[in-house]
């Protein structure tokens, strides 16, 4: 399998909106479980990923990553809760279709 081409801000954000509004996406259990342990609900993760007013999302690109044998890149998305303390949450796709939430971190301010 080919190493697949990095998406570009306006495509993954263009991506993330359309696979969130159309119920494509899917926490999984890695996800779930960091999200109970850091007392992160699905709620923030969403709103963050939509760029909900003051969620201040923004891509570190620096922390995307393409792992061999994977469909896509894994992709860095930074922004705030309500409380504006900075979440990071590493998501992918699966064939384009499926937007794939991998882990959530709570990151110290």
């Amino acid at each position: 399998m080919e190493k697949p081409t990095k998406k570009s801000d306006k495509e993954l954000w263009n991506l993330i909106e359309q696979q969130i509004r159309n119920g494509n996406y899917l926490f999984l259990p890695h996800a779930k479980k960091r999200q109970k342990d850091r007392s992160i609900n699905d709620y923030e993760v969403l709103e963050i990923l939509i760029n909900k007013v003051n969620r201040k999302r923004q891509r570190n690109k620096r922390k995307d990553i393409f792992i061999k044998g994977f469909q896509d890149w894994n992709y860095c998305i930074e922004g705030l809760d309500v409380d504006e303390n900075k979440i990071r949450i590493i998501i992918s796709f699966e064939k384009e279709v499926t937007l794939l939430i991998i882990t959530v971190i709570r990151l110290e301010q």
